[in-house]
């Protein structure tokens, strides 16, 4: 009776990577898309595209100090817990310093930026509002009286627009500020913080 060897499957070596902020991006940009085209979603659609906004610029920013400084990084709660670096904003303060990027807390992309992590700060530590009043009925019925968390207040089409454009630009600022100073950790984002491949990796047969 003829036998067969067992057959050998080849063996690989193989590596990926994913860039969730990348990812987080399109998404805001796919809820921001949602907007123009339904009226009964556009604040809910604003809202969460705020959100991811905010939650991408954190990604990013995180990704930069791991790679441009390791050592930092590992310390990272006690590191940013106090000023002059304290918290996310104090993150991206701590990156200006370090890659000589001169940043005006005053005026756009940063101050943008700020007004984001105030805003997405007072959505999480919402409190409900309470209100009383007199109203003539007829003016009542047509518009009732109600009042709205000043994070809602805030999240107009304007406000929601700069924030994705500064966010952007204060991330390419970054990877700017690490390319003027040769520094190569940030290569494989290319020249723009948001909009390239969001993963990439392959495989190679062992030899």
């Amino acid at each position: 009776m003829r036998t067969h060897a067992p057959r050998t499957v080849p063996m690989v070596d193989w590596e990926s990577e994913h860039l969730p902020f990348r990812t987080i991006w399109q998404a805001a940009h796919t809820l921001r898309d949602t907007d123009p085209l339904d009226r009964y979603r556009r604040f809910p659609s604003r809202m969460g595209a705020a959100v991811l906004v905010h939650a991408a610029y954190e990604g990013f920013v995180n990704e930069a100090l791991e790679r441009l400084f390791p050592v930092v990084w590992r310390q990272e709660k006690t590191f940013f817990r106090s000023d002059p670096f304290q918290g996310w904003l104090g993150k991206t303060l701590y990156l200006a310093h370090e890659l000589g990027i001169s940043l005006n807390r005053a005026k756009r992309p940063y101050r943008t930026v700020a007004e984001l992590n105030a805003w997405r700060n007072d959505l999480v530590h919402s409190r409900t509002i309470r209100g009383a009043g007199i109203s003539r009925s007829d003016a009542y019925a047509k518009r009732p009286t109600e009042r709205r968390p000043i994070a809602f207040q805030m999240l107009t089409p304007v406000f929601v627009a700069r924030c994705f454009d500064d966010v952007a630009a204060l991330a390419d600022m970054v990877l700017e500020g690490a390319q003027s100073q040769r520094r190569a950790e940030l290569s494989h984002l290319g020249t723009m913080a948001f909009w390239g491949p969001a993963s990439s990796g392959g495989a190679a047969l062992r030899q």
